[in-house]
Formats: structure tokens, C-alpha cells, sequence
């Protein structure tokens, strides 16, 4: 048995399954029987279920709860992430003339999972299916700023690896830099990743406010100043929001 497991926990796994079978609600002693469950665990586990609103509970019996239909539409979202990344990565181009990508979590990495090419001459260029390291990269740490924030030791797993003389490597002062980007809403690679080009990307947040992707674009730094920060950083946020509301993930303040 992987010693991993919470047995209570893979109950009301089980429970939560089970219930969603069907469109009726169930007793606790209901549930015991079908599922051979001693009932006092039953009681429980369903009662802390409605605690957390994953159940409802009236006159004795419980249904499936509406935190379930919330966790529904965020998975509804996340899934059709990707289908509608193109239009609006396609978007942000256009109107930036730069590349711009997308890019979620993978362990401690960052994977771009969709890019648009710049149709400049001179562009940075950006692969869909590349692997990117969350520290130095725009990208990365608009993830890593919010997993830091929930969880300081993730910042271990990461090898703070030198790429160019711009790049951030002591803890101390990467910590203060996420600090700064959950605070001012986007992250600069400030040619931190490679020499001579610069990247801004924003979060794309879920409807709880979680990050669950970023978005950014990359540019040659001749062309993309630091003095052009704040008014990329609009274009990026506005077409990322837009792209929150399509996926019905819009309803953080």
C-alpha cells in the first residue's frame, strides 16, 4: 500500500464518487451500507464534506455540495485553456508586433505550451514544447511568485543556475523580486535568461485569484526598453483579462 495515502481522505473520495452517480441525496447510514463503510467514519467525513461545502445537508440527508460545481468550472476552464490560448496569443502579437507565449507549471520548470512568432525580421525567438527555468525567466516567475507565496519552501526544488550576468541566483534576493512581482502584478526577465532580450509576462488566474498560467510576451531588448515596461505590461494585462473573462475564470477582483 502506498504509505502515502489518507485512508479517510480516499473515503471521501469515495463518497464524493459514489453521490455523483446519481442526483439523490443520501443518509449517512445509506452511504455506509453501500459502500461498507463503518458508519461513525461516514458521519464524520460527510459532515465535515458540508462543513467545507463540498456537501449540502437537509433534514438529515446530504447532496453533492456547490464548492464541487466551483472546482467543476475550474477544470472546465483549465481544459480549454490551450483551445483558446492561439486566438488571443495571435491577438497580443498583433498588437505588440512581439512573440508571445504561454506558459503553465511542470514540477520546477515552466512549460510553453503555446507560442505565437513575432512577424519582425528581428524577434526572439520562442518554442512551443520547451521546458524554461522558473527563476530567470518573465514567465517563470510570474508562476513562481504565487507557488511562493503559498509555499516558501518550493523555492529548494529550484536550481538557481547563472544563464547571464543579469540573473538572480541568491535566495534572499529572488525572494525579495517575487515579493515585488505579486505585489505589482507582472515579472521582467531583464535579459536574465539570455543576453539581449527581455520578457514581461502577467499571471492568468483562475476564479479563486490562483495563478494557474502566464502569459508574456518576448522582445529584442533594443526594441523593448525598460522605459516601454509600463505600458506593455497594460496591453499584456488587458488581453490576458480578456482571455480570463472567455474562460469564465474572471471573478477575482
Amino acid at each position: 500500500m502506498n504509505r502515502y495515502i489518507i485512508p479517510n481522505l480516499k473515503n471521501a473520495c469515495r463518497i464524493l464518487k459514489y453521490m455523483g452517480s446519481t442526483s439523490r441525496s443520501f443518509t449517512c447510514l445509506e452511504i455506509s451500507n453501500a459502500l461498507k463503510l463503518p458508519r461513525t467514519s461516514v458521519i464524520r467525513i460527510m459532515e465535515t464534506l458540508s462543513d467545507e461545502g463540498f456537501l449540502a445537508k437537509s433534514d438529515g440527508a446530504f447532496a453533492l455540495g456547490s464548492a464541487l460545481a466551483s472546482l467543476g468550472d475550474c477544470t472546465i476552464a483549465r481544459t480549454n485553456l490551450l483551445k483558446l490560448a492561439d486566438s488571443y496569443l495571435k491577438k497580443l502579437t498583433d498588437e505588440t508586433g512581439e512573440t508571445s507565449h504561454l506558459g503553465v507549471p511542470s514540477g520546477a520548470k515552466v512549460l510553453i505550451a503555446k507560442v505565437c512568432e513575432s512577424p519582425l525580421p528581428l524577434h526572439a525567438a520562442s518554442r512551443a514544447g520547451a521546458l524554461v527555468d522558473m527563476h530567470c525567466s518573465g514567465t517563470g516567475k510570474v508562476l513562481l511568485a504565487d507557488i511562493f507565496h503559498k509555499d516558501p519552501s518550493f523555492l529548494k526544488k529550484i536550481r538557481l543556475d547563472k544563464r547571464t550576468s543579469n540573473t538572480i541566483c541568491a535566495s534572499s534576493a529572488l525572494e525579495k523580486e517575487l515579493a515585488l512581482i505579486k505585489k505589482r502584478g507582472y515579472a521582467i526577465d531583464n535579459q536574465e535568461y539570455h543576453v539581449g532580450v527581455r520578457c514581461l509576462a502577467v499571471p492568468l488566474r483562475d476564479a479563486s485569484g490562483a495563478t494557474v498560467a502566464s502569459v508574456g510576451i518576448t522582445a529584442p531588448a533594443l526594441r523593448f526598453s525598460p522605459s516601454k515596461d509600463k505600458k506593455m505590461f497594460e496591453t499584456v494585462r488587458r488581453i490576458t483579462a480578456e482571455f480570463e473573462e472567455r474562460l469564465g475564470m474572471k471573478k477575482h477582483a
